[in-house]
């Protein structure tokens, strides 16, 4: 599932390839992902403008258009962006097509359909009404050690709260609880200043550095549990053994002998 290096990746490359072209159409290929709006007020509201910029809040990509309209995608578990010539074949499970006057088309695919496609016209009230919490990359550490104080349950089902932090998902919480050397059932109310420091550190540092990596396993360092996560194996670190468990209803991987429980 796209999480937030996933997303910024998309942005990127939607900002590298998609800027500042005049939109001749929008095809919807399947209303399903639509959220809030027609294929037909989709075509309308974008044909003869142009995408001035963008901007990432936790998992969502949101494109500007003018001052008073944004697209809004969110990638939900399997969806991405493909740029393309006109003469080339759109991906399989394209779902909207924009079309761009320069023989160039953006495609919004998702195989699953769990992605969405929007328009908003407020994007700091979109963000209030759907009570998302601040972006995983914008917080300090003391926004980071308060909401943490506040609050109670497991650190990982924390982190994966995207009304306290948004942005981090299933995948790079394991890792980052990986690198702190924290277990992910302990509870929140047992880290002490230390911990929550290192916590702190360990999400800016494995974020950043996925997104470097362009949220490409391959590119990851292989010190990670990434890429064994979902494999009965041996620790890339300590040797030890590589477990799962299922913590506030996701399923978590970690070392037994790396991350011992508070």
């Amino acid at each position: 599932m796209p999480e937030l290096p996933e997303v910024e990746t998309f942005k990127r490359y939607l900002d590298s390839t998609s800027l500042h072209q005049r939109i001749a159409g929008v095809e919807v290929r399947d209303a399903y992902v639509l959220k809030g709006v027609s294929a037909r007020e989709l075509a309308r509201r974008l044909k003869g403008r142009s995408f001035e910029s963008s901007r990432r809040h936790g998992k969502h990509l949101f494109v500007r258009v003018d001052d008073d309209l944004w697209l809004r995608l969110h990638f939900g578990m399997t969806g991405s962006l493909r740029y393309f010539k006109d003469q080339e074949r759109a991906p399989r499970h394209t779902r909207v097509l924009f079309v761009f006057a320069n023989a160039h088309r953006l495609a919004f695919e998702d195989q699953r359909k769990f992605g969405e496609v929007g328009l908003v016209a407020d994007l700091d009230e979109y963000l209030r009404k759907r009570g998302l919490g601040p972006d995983a990359l914008d917080i300090g550490l003391s926004q980071f050690r308060e909401l943490l104080r506040k609050h109670q349950g497991a650190v990982k089902s924390i982190l994966l709260n995207q009304k306290l932090i948004a942005g981090i998902g299933n995948i790079y919480a394991d890792e980052i609880l990986f690198h702190a050397r924290i277990h992910p059932a302990t509870e929140i109310g047992r880290l002490g200043e230390k911990t929550v420091c290192k916590l702190f550190r360990a999400t800016r540092y494995i974020l950043k550095k996925a997104i470097d990596a362009k949220a490409d396993v391959d590119r990851m360092p292989k010190s990670w549990l990434l890429p064994r996560r979902g494999k009965v194996g041996k620790c890339p670190r300590c040797r030890g053994e590589l477990r799962s468990a299922t913590i506030g209803g996701r399923t978590a991987w970690f070392c037994t002998q790396c991350q011992k429980r508070l």
